[in-house]
C-alpha cells in the first residue's frame, strides 16, 4: 500500500481549544473537522476530549485524516477519532508540538491552554485563525496582534466556513508564506 501524505493533503491544520466545552462550541468544532477534511486538510490537535474531539469527529464522519498529540505515554487514551497518536508525556509542553505540527492555527474558545498554543503560533510564525463569538481565547485574541515580531494580525472569523475558506486562501499562495496570510483579508 502506498500513501503519499503531500499528494492528499493541502497541508495540516492544528485545531486548538478548550477539552471542556458546551454545545454551540462542539457544533462549531464539529463542522470546522468536516470542513478541513472535505478541503484535504489533515487535522492535527491534542487529541484528548472537547473541541479535540468534536473536531477529530468532524474530520472522520467526512473521512479526514487526525492526527493527536497527547500528554501522556499511554496511546489508548487518546480519543476514538485519532487516527495518529503521538505521546508526549510532558504535560502542556506537548502544545508546542501541537503547533508545530500543523501549517497553519484555528482556534475555538480556550482557556490558558489555549493562549499559549496562540502564543507559540504568533513566535513560530503559523498563520492563526480565532474563530469569534465564543467564550474564550479564541474570542478575545481575534484581530489583535500579540507584539510587533509579526505585522499580520491574528485572524477572526465567525463561522467554520470562514475559517476554511481564509485557509483555502492561505493555501493557494502557498503554506510557507512569512506570517502565514497576507494582510489583505
Amino acid at each position: 500500500m502506498s500513501f503519499n501524505f503531500k499528494n492528499k493533503f493541502k497541508g495540516t491544520v492544528s485545531v486548538i481549544g478548550t477539552s471542556q466545552i458546551d454545545s454551540k462550541t462542539e457544533k462549531l468544532a464539529n463542522e470546522l473537522g468536516g470542513l478541513l477534511a472535505r478541503n484535504n486538510f489533515a487535522v492535527a490537535c491534542g487529541g484528548l476530549s472537547g473541541v479535540m474531539e468534536a473536531v477529530c469527529k468532524g474530520a472522520k464522519q467526512e473521512g479526514g485524516f487526525t492526527i493527536g498529540i497527547i500528554p501522556f505515554k499511554d496511546k489508548s487514551l487518546a480519543n476514538k477519532y485519532v487516527d495518529v497518536v503521538i505521546p508526549v508525556p510532558f504535560s502542556q509542553a506537548r502544545n508546542i508540538v501541537v503547533v508545530l505540527s500543523g501549517d497553519a492555527v484555528v482556534a475555538i474558545a480556550g482557556k490558558a491552554g489555549t493562549l499559549s498554543e496562540i502564543c507559540f503560533a504568533w513566535i513560530y510564525e503559523k498563520p492563526i485563525i480565532a474563530l469569534t463569538g465564543l467564550d474564550g481565547w479564541s474570542s478575545k485574541m481575534a484581530g489583535k496582534k500579540i507584539d510587533d515580531r509579526r505585522s499580520d494580525t491574528i485572524y477572526g472569523a465567525k463561522t467554520a466556513q470562514e475559517a476554511v475558506d481564509k485557509l483555502n486562501q492561505l493555501f493557494e499562495k502557498g503554506p510557507n508564506t512569512k506570517y502565514g496570510m497576507p494582510n489583505e483579508f
